[in-house]
């Protein structure tokens, strides 16, 4: 990706720092191209893939406070917004962080998503590498956006990256242009809001019911 940066992210691109796992540094050569790189450690356990992250309070703040520095500097940030590679895109996203979010709401600056495509086919998140397929595949995404809150981040992230993760090929034109410029959200908060009205005639409807059979219950007692 660090060699493709350029014809992905364009001429007048940022310059950028990954944030990564600190146990990736048990391997002399990532360790030593990670700190000439400049990269951002982060310590968690290693819990290994498919598990919830578990960070380290201290490394955490330091890594915030890096960060924040890196983003002053003029620097991107990279990272995972899942928190580690994923094992099985096909079968869809891991839970996504949002801290991408908060740190692009901390620093004012957009968020351009990339996704990539067969990775775990080539180098696989076990540490193995069975290079099972040699079809791999990055988008980046050129529209950077800038979220109005962690849910549409997360949803727009697991849905437009989701599925390229998965297929190979992006959502159809059509729907990723409306991901991509906000109007899909729009569309969806206005799905969660009908239903959520909804089910709220439904539960009155319900409860309506059930005071008119208590009430017709009572008649028939006071008749007998």
């Amino acid at each position: 990706m660090l060699a493709l940066d350029k014809q992905m992210r364009g001429k007048k691109r940022r310059p950028i720092k990954i944030l990564y796992w600190k146990g990736l540094e048990s391997n002399p050569v990532t360790k030593t191209l990670f700190k000439m790189c400049g990269f951002i450690p982060v310590e968690m356990a290693d819990n290994g893939n498919g598990v919830a992250n578990e960070y380290d309070p201290k490394s955490f703040k330091q890594m915030l406070k890096s960060t924040k520095a890196a983003i002053n500097e003029g620097f991107d940030i990279g990272l995972l917004p899942e928190g580690q590679p994923n094992p099985s895109p096909e079968k869809g996203l891991q839970p996504i962080f949002t801290g991408a979010f908060t740190l692009a709401k901390m620093s004012r600056r957009p968020i351009q998503m990339i996704s990539l495509y067969g990775l775990h086919k080539m180098w696989h998140p076990d540490g193995s590498m069975p290079c099972t397929a040699r079809d791999m595949a990055v988008r980046v995404y050129p529209k950077r956006r800038t979220f109005s809150g962690p849910e549409e981040f997360a949803t727009t992230f697991e849905t437009v990256v989701g599925y390229f993760g998965a297929n190979g090929k992006d959502l159809p034109a059509s729907e990723l242009e409306m991901w991509l410029n906000g109007t899909m959200w729009q569309t969806e908060l206005s799905r969660r809001a009908a239903a959520q009205v909804e089910n709220e005639i439904e539960s009155e409807t319900t409860k309506e019911d059930i005071v008119s059979d208590v009430n017709e219950k009572t008649l028939e007692r006071q008749k007998s």
